[in-house]
């Protein structure tokens, strides 16, 4: 979800856009937090210091004249599709809005089935294509999952199936993520380690343990300095969704509906309210800030031994301002306070 420097066209576009979903095209009175959302998405996304007003009203006749770059016309449907399920009740006249605005900027992705579907509360006709991308694209480092990446689904719930650890080679797995603990304490590798140890998650190759692909989920975690309770997960999937291209609304999008409109979309934890759109659209930021998109083909083991610090720098990952990590350690959304 990247946008870049805009011209003052370009951003009067995005912004008239983003009112337009808020006020469901000039029919709604935007909620204090969609205002919220409003001016934070300004600030941390499009580099406006100063937010242009929230005026409610239809999509801007020249949103498709303004923006004329793909790249540009995606992450601004992205941006309108997050701003659609801030208010809880996911109206779908807002929804609406982000539909008629991916028709004029020809925009086409599995995100938009999604949020059309959630608009509709249907949320389990989302379990196999959303199973199927992940597999695809979080779980797979080609994009195109093989066997051996379905069978991989298999071992957390069945790792005593016979022939399945050696088909899926878990012991030379797991040693090699043992081997983790060995590195210097300042290295990402050792970071990681310690981030499964602490959690007294199982590291991939151990039973129920989850196959190495999601295990970049961790990495994010590591990298971005989120933790892992539920504000905690909040934040990375905004700041997993600013990173990645492919699967940037497959990650917003349950999130949001599930930890902050309190509507179960995937097994696991719910939550009501706990976006806060300063911090939210801030980790998207962050994020989108990064020149190294982990969930295309990037591999643990190629930065393993290298410093957590140098890495972070290197990826191009903001570091949080003093005021910014007070707030975040008070709410206990930092792995490391520090």
């Amino acid at each position: 979800m990247r946008f870049g420097a805009l011209t003052p066209r370009q951003a009067e576009a995005i912004v008239q856009a983003m009112a337009a979903v808020v006020s469901a095209g000039g029919t709604m009175t935007p909620l204090p937090l969609e205002s919220a959302s409003f001016d934070a998405a300004q600030r941390h996304l499009l580099g406006q210091a100063t937010p242009l007003p929230l005026t409610p009203g239809p999509l801007p006749a020249n949103l498709a004249q303004a923006l004329t770059d793909p790249a540009l016309r995606r992450s601004t449907v992205r941006l309108l599709a997050t701003l659609a399920v801030i208010d809880p009740a996911i109206a779908p006249a807002k929804v609406a809005v982000v539909e008629d605005a991916a028709r004029q900027l020809q925009v086409a992705e599995f995100g938009l089935t999604l949020l059309r579907r959630i608009a509709r509360g249907q949320y389990r006709r989302n379990g196999f294509g959303l199973m199927t991308r992940f597999v695809n694209h979080y779980w797979s480092y080609t994009g195109k999952a093989g066997l051996r990446d379905w069978a991989a689904m298999l071992w957390p719930a069945m790792p005593w199936l016979p022939g399945l650890r050696r088909y899926l080679g878990q012991d030379a797995l797991l040693a090699r993520y043992r081997a983790l603990a060995r590195l210097p304490p300042d290295t990402l590798g050792y970071a990681v380690h310690r981030y499964y140890e602490v959690n007294g998650f199982p590291v991939p190759g151990e039973p129920k343990s989850i196959p190495e692909g999601w295990a970049r989920h961790e990495v994010y975690h590591v990298l971005a300095n989120y933790n892992t309770n539920l504000q905690g997960e909040l934040l990375l999937a905004g700041f997993i969704g600013g990173n990645t291209n492919e699967m940037c609304l497959d990650i917003v999008l349950p999130a949001v509906v599930q930890l902050h409109a309190g509507k179960r979309f995937v097994p696991g934890p719910i939550a009501e309210g706990i976006l806060v759109p300063e911090d939210f659209f801030r980790a998207v930021a962050r994020g989108a800030a990064m020149n190294v998109d982990l969930l295309a083909g990037w591999r643990l083991w190629d930065a393993a031994d290298q410093r957590l610090s140098d890495l972070r720098a290197h990826y191009g990952i903001p570091g949080f301002t003093p005021e910014e990590q007070a707030r975040l350690a008070a709410e206990e959304a930092l792995l490391v306070a520090a």
